[in-house]
């Protein structure tokens, strides 16, 4: 009877190893799912500082209609803001809910709405980061970021993106959201 015993936990000892794969696994590689939609507020567009996000065809809410670049150009409740398009530039501030550009001083004349004492309301108004199939593993890697304007979307930009295991990006060393994740395959 002793031996009948001793081969039942021989086996039941074995069988337990081997579901549990000898504890020897390592964890599911995982990647972004998809790219990360930020909406633009004063705390994501602060992930940017200086960033020049150009619009090859221009932007139609700003009425420009060949190359416009713009800029957040700093970081506070209502970030400041350049614009520039054929030799002009109109600067001011930003406020949120959709992008509310209030424009304070402008080389635009009337009746561009590009013009001094104007507010443009553009929706959507994102920042759309490169994060599809990006490895959850805590390392930054270059990616590009875009932003979004109505229907205007602006060429890609060329920024540090990390997203660690948990999902949580990071642009530029500072906490932007999360994606969600799926294993990849083949690996």
């Amino acid at each position: 009877m002793k031996k009948i015993l001793s081969a039942i936990l021989t086996l039941l000892v074995a069988s337990t190893l081997v579901a549990c794969g000898g504890g020897g696994g390592t964890a599911q590689v995982q990647a972004a799912a998809a790219d990360t939609v930020l909406p633009a507020s004063a705390a994501t567009v602060a992930l940017v500082p200086n960033t020049a996000f150009q619009f090859p065809s221009g932007v139609t809410s700003f009425g420009t209609t060949s190359t416009t670049t713009v800029a957040f150009t700093s970081a506070s409740a209502t970030p400041t803001f350049s614009i520039s398009s054929d030799g002009n530039t109109a600067t001011g501030d930003t406020t949120f809910g959709s992008c509310h550009f209030h424009i304070t001083a402008s080389t635009f004349l009337p009746p561009s709405p590009l013009a001094v004492g104007n507010t443009i309301t553009v929706n959507p108004c994102n920042l759309n980061a490169n994060t599809h199939g990006q490895l959850a593993n805590g390392q930054g890697q270059s990616r590009s970021i875009a932003l979004l304007l109505g229907s205007a979307l602006s060429s890609g930009t060329p920024i540090t993106i990390s997203i660690n295991e948990g999902g949580q990006v990071t642009i530029n060393g500072q906490s932007a959201g999360t994606v969600t994740l799926t294993p990849v395959t083949g690996t």
